[in-house]
């Protein structure tokens, strides 16, 4: 396949980190990190959706970087030339040569009120199997869709205390769980566990660099994390769900 002209689906995020642009397909779970001239190619070519207009890449260079990200369901053909989505500005890459802290291994259990627990082993029950159930492809698709319903069912807004107590029980649940339970399972769970007593946060899903990784958490009360160490606040949120746009909620 030899488009001419591509685009960037809704459904994919882009990120600017500095010399590295961070891609993210919500439908696939695909992540795809580019670095210097293919950062600087995706940027020039996300104003035009031209590819014959793209100066950063030779073309040999440009058509296999072109094939993987197609590949990847980051890129799609189409008819007509448009620009998309502008990356997002992230924090810069400033490399920190070691002198950043982060929060290694499980922190002790905090104990929670048995309700919160009621709550959280369901909620993380549900986020589990839809994470399980299907083509592995179609994973993060499903849990977007659940996060989508979850956070439309209450437009009352979750406070801190609550939210933090959850964001607790469904981390000692997830103690006993079999398989996988990291941040993107959390926080999905406290998220859903909230809408089941007819509340709202921002679920987040967001990268960093130095080294690039990624990270899901919980917001409350305008950009608020909730049990979270103070090196989330290096994240740039790629994904949140209820969307934002300009920082509120729609």
């Amino acid at each position: 396949m030899n488009p001419r002209y591509v685009t960037a689906p809704d459904h994919v995020e882009a990120v600017d980190l500095g010399p590295a642009m961070v891609l993210v397909n919500y439908r696939t779970g695909a992540v795809k990190t580019l670095l210097g001239p293919a950062a600087l190619w995706w940027a020039e070519l996300s104003t035009t959706g031209d590819l014959r207009a793209t100066s950063g890449l030779d073309r040999s260079s440009s058509k296999a970087l072109l094939d993987q990200l197609l590949s990847a369901g980051l890129l799609v053909p189409v008819q007509r030339p448009g620009p998309w989505q502008a990356p997002r500005t992230g924090m810069p890459w400033v490399p920190s040569w070691g002198t950043h802290e982060l929060a290694a291994g499980r922190e002790k259990p905090v104990r929670v009120p048995v309700g919160a627990t009621m709550l959280a082993a369901p909620a993380l029950l549900v986020v589990i199997t839809v994470l399980s159930l299907g083509r592995a492809s179609r994973r993060m698709a499903r849990l977007v869709r659940l996060l989508d319903w979850a956070t439309g069912l209450s437009r009352l807004p979750a406070d801190a205390e609550q939210t933090r107590r959850l964001v607790h029980a469904v981390r000692r649940v997830g103690l006993l769980a079999p398989g996988r339970v990291a941040c993107l399972e959390e926080s999905a769970a406290v998220t859903l566990a909230l809408a089941m007593r007819g509340r709202r946060a921002t679920w987040c899903h967001g990268v960093a660099a130095d080294p690039i990784r990624l990270h899901a958490w919980v917001e409350v009360e305008y950009g608020r994390p909730i049990a979270e160490p103070p090196s989330t606040a290096r994240y740039t949120p790629l994904r949140t769900i209820p969307r934002r746009d300009n920082g509120g909620e729609k």
